[in-house]
């Protein structure tokens, strides 16, 4: 079996006839049934069935349709970005990515991306974890990152980092000195929380009734300043927004968030993609080496 056969397979499949088949391709109808011949006895058993009206599949022909395409597809693919390579990457790579993650993650790897594929065109966007799943799902996205997603019949998902969480408290207060505060606490303080940790939190935990839940690091830090609450936030806003200050990080013991990198199944990544995606894991290995984020 070889490439020449599968596509002229694919093309009498597609087009129901030998004569049909051997004019789209340009070659003469006998090589074409010879080709045919040759592959049936290569798979031992017949392919098609032959009549006056032209040929149509066998079972054994609808399977070997499925892959042949697959294989046909991915030598084009392969094909393609050899080519994109010898002339310098090009392309676009989409992804998206909660913001906290995405802050400590997408500067540092752009720098160090485009200074090595400057021709590549990054589409980057910070947003929650269900915006990121439907956004993968209809075909939007070519990579994701997100917090404990559940099961997606067609995502994959590959572990990434484990991301502390932190309690946000007014520099002297009575929970800044007496070391990490339990999980189990929050329940008995006014927390100010964004949806996607207190989902985090209530399916593993039970119920939480937050004094406030919000979105957007600027105004959980206000609101905290004003004395409204404790922020719950990833330990990654600490080290990438300076806007938290004066207040005082505290750890929140046993409620750490698993970050997920997410694609679509059976989807074939661009070169340019797949070389993103690699920065974004050395950049990854770096944050855990520094201690921004713990190892899966």
């Amino acid at each position: 079996m070889d490439l020449r056969q599968l596509r002229y397979f694919v093309t009498v499949a597609e087009t129901g006839s030998i004569s049909a088949a051997a004019s789209m391709l340009h070659v003469a109808q006998s090589a074409v049934s010879r080709q045919m011949r040759r592959l049936e006895e290569d798979v031992g058993g017949a392919l098609f069935k032959r009549s006056i009206a032209g040929t149509a599949l066998t079972d054994s022909g609808t399977m070997l349709l499925e892959r042949a395409r697959f294989i046909l597809g991915e030598v084009e693919s392969a094909a393609n970005d050899v080519s994109v390579f010898n002339r310098g990457m090009r392309g676009t790579v989409r992804m998206a990515a909660p913001g906290s993650v995405g802050r400590a993650l997408y500067v540092p790897t752009v720098q160090l991306f485009r200074a090595q594929y400057s021709h590549v065109h990054l589409e980057l966007t910070e947003t929650n974890t269900a915006d990121v799943l439907q956004r993968l799902s209809a075909g939007m996205l070519d990579l994701g990152i997100v917090s404990d997603p559940g099961a997606h019949e067609h995502l994959s998902f590959m572990p990434l980092l484990r991301e502390e969480t932190v309690l946000l408290c007014p520099p002297g207060g009575p929970l800044t000195a007496g070391g990490p505060v339990p999980v189990a606490a929050l329940r008995d303080l006014p927390i100010i929380i964004p949806a996607g940790l207190r989902r985090i939190f209530q399916e593993r935990f039970g119920d939480l009734r937050p004094a406030l839940q919000i979105d957007g690091v600027g105004a959980t830090v206000q609101l905290t300043l004003a004395g409204l609450g404790y922020a719950v936030l990833p330990r990654s806003i600490v080290s990438t927004s300076g806007a938290l200050e004066p207040l005082v990080a505290v750890p929140i013991e046993g409620f750490a968030i698993s970050r997920m990198l997410a694609t679509v199944k059976g989807r074939p990544a661009s070169l340019a993609v797949r070389a993103f995606r690699a920065a974004i894991e050395a950049e990854v290995a770096r944050g855990i080496e520094a201690g921004l984020f713990l190892a899966v």
